[in-house]
């Protein structure tokens, strides 16, 4: 019930600002790419800000249900309540009037959203104390998150569609078929994100009163958990990295390979979806089979190299001729960055208890927001570059057809801007202190300093 939670995630977060954000709001509304880059850095900066005082509230919270549980299913219902409004705009709005409502729809959901985003991430970091089933939870997490993201491949294929047609142009229009979709999108969000705040118990279940953590004073010790910084530094470079070429490739099959064709690319969008998701799901095991044999260190270090390699194949693989050639190094570069999410939330744990042994408090919830606060802040960065990049490549909605040598701007774009960014995640990754012979020794401090729990 836990692992299935991160549906949740993927509903509210990875569909909104993965998929649809732009295809949505710039190529069907036709917002600027500029703006609507500019109003989730907004967003995200003000996610970024409230998840650190959430996560402390959490930590600190006491009460019969736990100290997750009920931020977590307040958080669920809200967030699926807000979503609706994004894709129910007034009419009649011009673009000030549609970002500043965007911005002011998005600071309510993502307030919603982290309350409970930033309980349901701490209590991961609580559920097991041992070093290999961490991997195994968070492999777990990763079967249930390719599930949604296969799912989620479709669905800019399925409201831009035949069901959802516009009877001016006769083509399938993004705008009718969001206003529907949308409704089933958020009860997707309040059904996965009730399943854990209902059915999974806290392992910490404190219900006495201890002196509270102040916040600042939270802050202080997470900023001297040196552990943390090398995760936050791999974690922060590769969404850095990742994201802010993410419209960019959603263009180039859209303008590049299908010469602006939404409703093909859209297909062929779908099938990579449903492929990354299938590869995926069938690698789980055999990561979670390495990472039992290997430190998770290392297991990072060559899934960031592999993801490199990968995505440089976009060179030869984007082909206007051979559409679905770009599934290939889509293959290797998100299974390798994939092999890499399954192991970050592993690490976060084992830094928790690294943490306990020198605060003696459990600070999940601190923990994981203050490395969230760094996310958030690299999807913030992300998201205006994203849109810089798309601005200076030349790129505008107002033409169906883009010219070649904007199309080669892009392209490059592309391939260079990545590599850049992950090679410093991998300067990152090889200062990760933490090995399994360490943990072994925290966890047998701990348990003789406080007892097994």
């Amino acid at each position: 019930m836990f692992s299935a939670g991160i549906n949740m995630d993927y509903a509210a977060t990875g569909l909104l600002t993965g998929v649809l954000w732009m295809p949505y709001f710039n190529i069907g509304m036709g917002i600027s790419p500029a703006t609507l880059g500019v109003v989730l850095m907004i967003l995200l900066a003000w996610n970024a800000f409230l998840d650190p005082v959430i996560g402390n509230l959490s930590d600190n919270a006491r009460t019969p249900w736990g100290r997750r549980r009920p931020f977590m299913a307040v958080g669920a219902v809200m967030t699926g309540i807000v979503y609706l409004m994004f894709w129910h705009m007034p009419p009649g709005l011009q673009d000030l009037g549609k970002a500043l409502y965007l911005i002011v729809v998005g600071i309510v959901f993502f307030t919603s959203y982290s309350l409970w985003a930033m309980p349901y991430y701490g209590l991961q970091l609580e559920l097991t104390p041992n070093y290999d089933e961490r991997t195994r939870l968070t492999g777990w997490m990763a079967f249930f998150g390719k599930a949604s993201s296969l799912a989620g491949g479709w669905v800019l294929a399925i409201v831009t569609g035949k069901a959802f047609i516009n009877t001016a142009t006769g083509k399938g229009d993004i705008l009718i078929g969001m206003k529907s979709g949308c409704w089933v999108i958020a009860g997707v969000i309040i059904v996965f994100g009730l399943l854990p705040a209902i059915f999974v118990r806290e392992r910490y279940h404190f219900t006495e009163r201890k002196p509270r953590d102040p916040f600042w004073n939270s802050v202080k010790e997470s900023i001297r958990c040196k552990p943390l910084w090398s995760l936050i530094g791999i974690s922060f470079f590769l969404v850095l990295g990742s994201t802010s070429v993410g419209s960019l490739g959603q263009y180039l099959s859209i303008y590049y390979i299908f010469d602006g064709d939404l409703s093909a690319a859209s297909i062929v969008g779908g099938w990579k979806g449903t492929v990354l998701a299938a590869t995926g799901i069938l690698s789980i095991p055999f990561w979670a089979w390495l990472g039992e044999r290997f430190d998770k260190k290392v297991m990072v270090i060559s899934m960031l190299i592999f993801s490199m390699v990968g995505h440089l194949m976009n060179f030869f693989c984007m082909r206007p001729d051979m559409p679905y050639l770009q599934i290939v190094p889509a293959v290797f570069e998100s299974g390798a960055i994939a092999a890499v999410w399954l192991f970050i939330p592993s690490m976060k744990a084992d830094t928790a208890d690294y943490d306990e042994l020198r605060t003696t408090r459990r600070r999940e919830g601190s923990i994981n927001s203050f490395y969230s606060w760094f996310i958030k802040a690299a999807l913030t960065c992300a998201m205006g570059l994203g849109g810089l990049v798309l601005e200076v490549s030349g790129f505008t909605s107002k033409h169906v057809h883009q010219p070649a040598d904007v199309l080669n701007r892009m392209l490059g774009y592309y391939l260079t801007v990545p590599i850049a960014i992950w090679g410093v995640a991998l300067g990152f990754a090889l200062s990760y202190p933490l090995s399994r012979i360490r943990m072994a020794g925290i966890r047998a401090e701990l348990e003789e300093r406080r007892g097994k729990i």
